[in-house]
């Protein structure tokens, strides 16, 4: 059997890198598409391109609609043709429209996987169109009935995305020796992904302002740690390489690294968004999530695990990072605890996905 893997961004490179893994296993042919993004091709060539037959359709537009929309439309008439010749039995994508577009208008199964049900947007162009959906067991089936989606077509497994790559991680050796990670105190930030579609309704709010926290936290802490920042777009990198010129206890990572690697030897995460902080979570690190709006279940789940903390203003997140760094032995107890208790999603997808 013949699968097509469509991968959008960063976080889908690490989750569909093991379930073509477990898929490849079960004697499955996988071939995979990608969009062009800086973070998504740089991860593809770190994990995939050794592995899988891969080609890149269309790229990522962060301007307006209008240009997301006629980049979408390319991108399927590209695709389209592609797999019109490939002839897969099995489409599988996380909420991918133009995945779900093709495959649908060709005959061919689609498949869901998503663990964010208040992407309203891609959910309604996706769910409609696929044959399954996978998500993780917090989240309740009838979240996804208004997609359009039978509640036995919805499949749950008993894992966290982030379970698939973490457990089939090996750390960079060339990055801990650059930056010195092992014997150095450091706490990582992710910043905002403020152009996500799901994020448009609320990126008008008040954004917290991370350079003001930053210094409270260096200052009250005594400079006795590092801060790491991982921007996501290229603007990002320019306007945080102008506005921390000069200051040495902040390093911004301009290039593509394995962040999983860079978050196993950290003090502390903050984030904006949603896979680095469960991440962190899961590895047992003091976490705080700045995430603006109402938090998706999977960051509700850890949140009630006393895994992240979620603050929605800039008040006091110095000191409550630096007393999180104090008690982190509790925090590494919870996650090792949960962590043990969850199973590979990978695993569930490939066992089941032929049936």
């Amino acid at each position: 059997m013949k699968i097509w893997i469509d991968i959008l961004t960063p976080k889908q490179v690490l989750f569909f890198n093991g379930v073509g893994e477990e898929l490849t296993k079960r004697g499955y042919e996988i071939f995979i598409t990608l969009r062009s993004y800086r973070e998504t091709i740089g991860l593809a060539e770190m994990y995939l391109y050794n592995k899988f037959h891969i080609k890149i359709f269309g790229k990522y537009e962060e301007e307006t609609l209008e240009e997301r929309l006629l980049a979408s439309i390319k991108r399927s008439l590209e695709l389209a043709e592609y797999i019109s010749e490939m002839k897969p039995d099995i489409a599988i994508s996380s909420t991918s429209p133009d995945a779900a577009r093709v495959a649908y208008g060709l005959g061919v199964s689609h498949i869901s996987v998503s663990d964010m049900p208040q992407a309203e947007a891609v959910s309604r162009l996706t769910v409609p169109l696929s044959k399954k959906l996978y998500c993780p067991w917090i989240i309740s089936k009838r979240k996804w009935l208004k997609y359009g989606i039978a509640s036995n077509q919805v499949i749950q497994y008993k894992g966290l995305d982030p379970v698939v790559w973490i457990k089939r991680h090996k750390e960079d050796e060339e990055l801990i020796s650059k930056y010195n990670l092992r014997k150095r105190k450091y706490i990582v930030v992710r910043t905002v992904e403020e152009k996500a579609s799901y994020q448009l309704p609320i990126i008008s709010k008040k954004k917290i302002n991370m350079k003001k926290w930053i210094n409270n936290f260096q200052e009250i802490s005594g400079y006795n740690y590092t801060i790491f920042i991982l921007p996501r777009y290229e603007d990002q990198i320019e306007k945080l390489k102008l506005e921390y010129a000069g200051e040495d206890s902040v390093v911004i990572i301009d290039k593509v690294i394995d962040g999983l690697t860079l978050l196993k030897y950290a003090n502390g995460f903050i984030g904006y968004g949603g896979t680095m902080t469960m991440e962190a979570a899961l590895l047992g690190k003091p976490t705080i999530s700045l995430r603006q709006g109402n938090p998706p279940e999977c960051h509700s789940y850890l949140v009630k695990k006393n895994l992240v903390k979620h603050m929605k203003n800039g008040e006091n997140i110095a000191e409550t990072l630096l007393k999180l760094i104090k008690h982190r032995d509790v925090v590494e107890r919870i996650a090792e605890k949960i962590y043990s208790k969850m199973k590979d999603p990978a695993e569930t997808i490939a066992e089941t996905i032929g049936k």
